[in-house]
């Protein structure tokens, strides 16, 4: 698991001190959750436009959406603004502010709410990513169910925490909090990457909190995962350490604490060396690398500017060896009755397809409903090629939440 974080680390979050990507912004109109849009018509009311001369940036075209009331009311962290990009998709504007906020265990976490009816869906980003990487789905998905896309601790808009213990599990933790006490019913977890395996501790733990599981390109500890495996938990990790700490003695403790340290070095390294290269560095995992535009850049750099960053990416650098389960010990705990979607981009260079194939010999092995789709796409399907996402995420919606 430490060569993909580091290639994640290396990819994604380290950035930092990064100048703004200059330019004109795309005409953005607010669009409130009330409004009901269906296949055969949509009944707008009248749409109210961001400044007074509209310049849409190059690729794009100006974007005529409704707006709840006419009138100079401030923006409302309760309405999502949509643009249109240069295919025709609808997706979510960019509001640099960030969404609403939930107080969890004292810290602020930012999350992104749309829609009024339908079976709740959680959206959960990928290592280094945030809310708004779901920026496709949030439009789509709403139009027949209540979307909230989160941004985890340490992530994004939310709160960066350098003392909090992140791993699948806390994170996990931290997603069915927010289904009990913002959602306040059973939810839908969709995962990308690191934020898939979030998905599944969650879902393995707080089965009563999740009715659906849908994992994009899933990223975390998989272990030796053979062909036989049999999911079955292997003997308590923390034991394990306790007891390992016990035959080393002083001098080895010694000797971690300086392997700690080092990680922290290499964590700081990574932050500061790919300031200037996240956008060249996303274009590798995305096939569509048209996908990677100015406002991608900037909602992955600008978190990086937040004075505690550093801490916060050297704390989850370290988060991986902090998990106690596999995916495939996950996957084994799940309820039977457990709906599981597997979207898997076949181009990924992180988390190749082999790592689909053996999920669904655990699925097998365990007696879960689980489906796989392969995607023409990269590691984050999601963005890189939108339109195909949405269409199988409907698709399994309507067939299993109807």
């Amino acid at each position: 698991m430490r060569p993909l974080l580091f290639t994640l680390a290396t990819s994604i979050l380290s950035a930092s001190m990064v100048s703004f990507a200059a330019g004109t912004s795309v005409p953005r109109v607010q669009l409130s959750s009330r409004i009901t849009r269906t296949n055969a018509q949509r009944s707008f009311a009248t749409p109210r436009m961001h400044g007074l001369v509209p310049r849409p940036r190059r690729n794009f075209r100006s974007v005529l959406r409704p707006f709840s009331s006419i009138g100079a009311a401030p923006v409302d962290k309760n309405t999502i603004e949509v643009e249109v990009d240069s295919k025709g998709r609808e997706r979510l504007a960019l509001r640099e502010e960030g969404w609403k906020r939930w107080n969890w265990n004292g810290h602020n976490i930012n999350y992104i709410q749309s829609g009024e009816k339908g079976t709740p869906i959680l959206l959960i980003h990928g290592f280094g990513a945030h809310a708004y990487h779901w920026r496709y789905q949030i439009p789509e998905l709403s139009k027949n169910h209540r979307v909230y896309s989160i941004c985890m601790l340490g992530y994004g808009w939310s709160d960066k925490s350098p003392c909090a213990p992140y791993s699948p599990e806390f994170w996990g933790t931290q997603v069915a909090d927010f289904v009990k006490e913002v959602i306040g019913e059973k939810a839908v977890l969709v995962g990308n990457s690191i934020g898939a395996v979030t998905a599944l501790a969650a879902a393995s733990e707080y089965p009563e909190w999740v009715q659906g599981l849908v994992m994009l390109n899933a990223a975390g500890k998989f272990g030796d995962m053979d062909p036989d495996v049999t999911g079955e938990i292997k003997p308590n990790a923390e034991k394990e350490e306790r007891e390992m700490e016990a035959r080393m003695g002083p001098a080895g403790l010694m000797t971690m604490a300086i392997g700690e340290a080092f990680k922290d070095i290499v964590a700081s390294a990574i932050f500061y060396s790919t300031r200037y290269r996240i956008s060249d560095i996303l274009k590798q995992v995305y096939l569509d690398r048209d996908q990677v535009d100015a406002d991608l850049v900037k909602s992955i750099t600008s978190p990086a500017l937040d004075p505690k960053a550093l801490g916060t990416f050297q704390s989850i650098y370290r988060a991986p060896g902090r998990g106690k389960q596999t995916v495939n010990q996950m996957m084994a705990k799940l309820p039977q009755d457990m709906k599981v979607l597997l979207l898997w981009g076949q181009q990924d260079p992180w988390m190749q397809p082999e790592k689909a194939d053996q999920i669904i010999k655990v699925c097998d092995q365990a007696g879960l409903e689980c489906e796989y789709v392969p995607l023409t796409s990269g590691h984050c399907p999601q963005d890189d090629t939108p339109t195909e996402v949405n269409e199988n995420l409907n698709r399994w919606m309507q067939a299993n939440f109807p």
